[in-house]
């Protein structure tokens, strides 16, 4: 009679599942318990999916400013659809680009990020950089992205610049949602799936042609 096969973690439990992250066959209970926290569980997963579907997010600590200066109606993010879906595969791209980039990450760039553009909404020149390297790469790949849609919208397009104010209210907005859409595990990354789940492949050409710079 053959011998069940065990799981890769554990090694005691019967595997029931196959886990990309380890290249082999783990039990429901190390799924479970070390999905997200010691595994970095690819996004196309079933069970990572089926996870994120039924987590609760993290609660938000109010504690922590959320820029509640900053004014970002529903209206407003209707009449930016372009710019937020840009923002979106732009930190989306960059996020997938980066080995080992978590939810926590994308939060620490999206932080720099509108830094770095109210104190240029205030006339300085003066970028923050993100507080690690996996951040700041996300930074910079999200910096380089706008630069080249702003001067495609004025040479391509003949249409004016994204105003500054207009790129702070739509990064303060990714950031509200990724406060509200994070389950606070280590290897977390269900802001990034929500994010890159707001970007399908079909018809992202045909919504805003500059996106894919």
């Amino acid at each position: 009679m053959a011998q069940p096969i065990l799981c890769k973690i554990c090694g005691k439990r019967r595997a029931r599942r196959s886990c990309p992250a380890v290249n082999g066959d783990i039990c429901a209970i190390c799924c479970g318990t070390e999905r997200e926290v010691s595994l970095s569980c690819p996004l196309h997963c079933e069970y990572l999916q089926e996870a994120h579907r039924r987590e609760k997010p993290v609660p938000v600590d109010y504690s922590i400013s959320v820029y509640p200066d900053v004014s970002v109606a529903a209206s407003f993010v209707r009449d930016h659809e372009e710019l937020l879906l840009f923002s979106v595969y732009s930190l989306v791209q960059a996020a997938l680009r980066t080995q080992g980039s978590v939810d926590t990450d994308i939060l620490a760039a999206l932080k720099a990020l509108i830094q770095t553009h109210r104190t240029l909404d205030s006339g300085l020149l003066y970028e923050t950089r993100a507080e690690n390297a996996i951040a700041d790469s996300i930074q910079r790949s999200f910096s380089a992205s706008l630069a080249d849609y702003q001067k495609v919208r004025e040479e391509r397009e003949a249409l004016s610049p994204v105003r500054n104010s207009e790129v702070i209210a739509i990064l303060v907005f990714l950031y509200r949602i990724g406060l509200q859409n994070q389950n606070g595990k280590p290897k977390g990354r269900m802001f990034l799936d929500f994010l890159r789940q707001m970007t399908p492949d079909s018809g992202v050409e045909e919504r805003a042609p500059s996106i894919l710079l």
